[in-house]
């Protein structure tokens, strides 16, 4: 009859049949963390130079991988900016972007798509905010006006409280969303190094 084996030593047997890292692969998982922490640091901090920090790197053999896991945390953070803080934190992630490249005139050829793509979410996602507001109260209008016959009082309602508009409104940005997302996708990818 066969032993028996536990849990554990069945564990430890797979163990020992997985492939050891290579020297490079143990490179990558010990400096591209170190990078997502500097970037992270460059982020939240006013007065951080990535420059800097980076020179103090120079000599170090995971540069390459430290430079990689800054760069995935800065295209992480350019999005779709849905208010003032995400438009800032994008345009800091750029400049980080920038910072990092070496060839500069293609970054910042790409640089200037990517805020161009952005300019005109913002403007796409005003206006449909604003076409959707103006539809949503010529509606309302309308319904205001019969409830002041039968009230004899003046009624103001704002379309923005309504839950039908909230729901259109989710309906229409996530399908803006959507469409810039894919654009916004293709040219990060082509940001990578």
């Amino acid at each position: 009859m066969g032993e028996i084996k536990s849990a554990w030593q069945k564990a430890m047997e797979r163990v020992e049949k997985l492939e050891r890292p290579s020297p490079e692969e143990l490179e990558e998982f010990k400096y591209v963390p170190l990078g997502k922490a500097i970037a992270a640091q460059y982020l939240h901090e006013e007065n951080f130079c990535l420059d800097a920090k980076l020179a103090s790197y120079k000599e170090n053999p995971g540069l390459k991988y430290i430079t990689r896991g800054i760069e995935q945390v800065l295209l992480q953070n350019i999005f779709l900016p849905r208010n003032a803080e995400d438009k800032k934190t994008g345009k800091k992630a750029m400049a980080g972007i920038k910072a990092i490249k070496k060839d500069q005139k293609r970054t910042a050829a790409m640089l200037a798509q990517l805020e161009t793509l952005l300019g005109y979410y913002e403007q796409a996602r005003q206006q449909a905010f604003t076409q959707l507001k103006e539809s949503f109260t010529a509606r309302l209008q309308s319904m205001a006006a019969s409830m002041e016959q039968q009230t004899g009082t003046k009624v103001n309602i704002n379309p923005e409280l309504q839950p039908q508009f909230q729901e259109m409104w989710l309906k229409t940005r996530s399908q803006l969303d959507a469409q810039y997302e894919k654009a916004l996708r293709e040219q990060k990818e082509q940001l990578i190094s």
